[in-house]
């Protein structure tokens, strides 16, 4: 098959994106949520590592485990967080002995976030300044380069003018690199023109990996799309799957995120939907007890009236970025039967979403598209009636974006009932040139 490709990421909503980014240009995709599962017969295969918040020791020993288990001749792209959140320097060091040299290139463009003379900027400010990195990493290394070298890589820094120049003269430097023995490079970006740069010169080559965000994947999935023999211009498929049980989308925003507050708001004047709030400090004083709890009995009778329930964390001043992991398992817990229920659910933050489908027992995804770029929807397998699902990581989109989510959803499930039009999954496009 084409275009044979491991995509490791280390949270839900990342994976997600990086998959999508590449079955919008026609490769078949897929996502595991469990690297032990089978290896699915698709051109791109994404393994959440869920590692986001291990320790180096562990997040490494788990990357090198997926890799050793889907990975052999696939090329592999290290998917890593655009604000260098978790242990992803462990994780490169991890794969490097049997991968080669890694490419690193974090910046994510779209999204103001580029790598500047070896500093993060998101929005211009250095991410040591944000208010993210200090709430969470405060007196931490927040410069690739030197997060690298802390996990004991050889590496170097490569400057925008070598990814403004001659392709050759990239290539040659790539090459140079590598014959001395350099582990890693970590490549100055400003702009989506240095990602293609950096994906043109590298794509063909052997003895590396790449690491970095979405902005470095939709780069490579054009040449991803290249390799694929031409269809003669664009075409879709048709899905064929069984409707989903019922009609009703469920969107759950584990997000504390300023932007969560303003797509909540958004959806309560939707036509349609329902909000229902919990404080962080009340859902985890019930997390013993969550059957009885008013607040799932709520959501579920929003259901039975057609409704499209939403529940959100409200705002709490007592909440502790650290308990994310807490908040997420504790409302899977809450939402388990109203999950079951639902034809589709709007999944928003990555330990949200994995805590959510874990729950109900789902271990891949298979990827249909996006409502907008990093929104994807997918649709679970494995199920007598698969539901269709939204991720999109938190602090991430406009006041509409989860709203536009759920719309897309119940389309598709109007589809998939015979109520409308039908679902398109994967597009096949002419990819003359990359």
């Amino acid at each position: 098959m084409p275009c044979e490709l491991l995509i490791l990421a280390d949270d839900l909503s990342g994976a997600a994106d990086c998959a999508a980014g590449f079955a919008r240009v026609g490769s078949s995709s897929a996502v595991l949520l469990d690297a032990q599962s089978a290896t699915e017969p698709v051109a791109v295969l994404t393994v959440d590592t869920d590692s986001r918040r291990d320790d180096g020791q562990a997040a490494g020993a788990k990357v090198l485990a997926a890799w050793q288990r889907h990975g052999q001749g696939r090329r592999v792209f290290k998917k890593i967080d655009s604000t260098l959140r978790g242990s992803w320097p462990a994780e490169v060091a991890a794969l490097q002995p049997v991968l080669g040299m890694a490419l690193v290139a974090p910046a994510f463009p779209e999204l103001g976030r580029v790598l500047q003379d070896g500093v993060l900027r998101v929005r211009g400010v250095p991410l040591a300044d944000t208010a993210t990195w200090r709430l969470e990493h405060a007196g931490r290394e927040s410069r690739p380069l030197s997060m690298l070298h802390a996990a004991g890589l050889r590496c170097l820094p490569v400057p925008t003018a070598l990814l403004s120049g001659p392709p050759a003269d990239l290539a040659a430097a790539i090459g140079q690199a590598r014959a001395d023995g350099v582990q890693a490079l970590v490549f100055d970006t400003l702009d989506a023109a240095h990602l293609d740069a950096l994906a043109a010169a590298t794509w063909s080559q052997p003895g590396l990996f790449w690491v970095g965000s979405a902005g470095l994947s939709r780069a490579l999935a054009q040449y991803a799309a290249a390799e694929r023999p031409s269809q003669g211009g664009r075409r879709a498929v048709e899905a064929a799957t069984p409707a989903p049980a019922g009609s009703g989308v469920l969107t759950v925003i584990g997000s504390l995120s300023p932007i969560a507050t303003e797509q909540i708001a958004c959806l309560e004047a939707a036509p349609g939907t329902r909000v229902h709030r919990l404080s962080a400090a009340t859902l985890l004083a019930r997390a013993p007890a969550m059957a009885d709890c008013p607040h799932a009995a709520a959501v579920r009778r929003t259901l039975v009236e057609g409704l499209d329930p939403v529940l959100c964390i409200a705002a709490d001043d007592s909440a502790d970025p650290a308990d994310g992991p807490l908040l997420a398992r504790a409302l899977a817990e809450l939402l388990a039967d109203c999950l079951q229920q639902a034809a589709g659910v709007v999944l928003t933050g990555g330990e949200t979403a994995r805590a959510m489908l874990a729950r109900i027992g789902v271990d891949r995804l298979e990827i249909l598209g996006e409502s907008e770029p990093g929104v994807v929807i997918s649709q679970t397998t494995g199920e007598a009636r698969p539901r269709f699902v939204a991720t999109k990581a938190g602090a991430f989109g406009d006041a509409a974006s989860l709203d536009r989510a759920r719309l897309d959803i119940k389309s598709r499930i109007a589809a998939s009932h015979g109520g409308g039009p039908a679902i398109r999954m994967f597009f096949h496009t002419d990819t003359t040139t990359p």
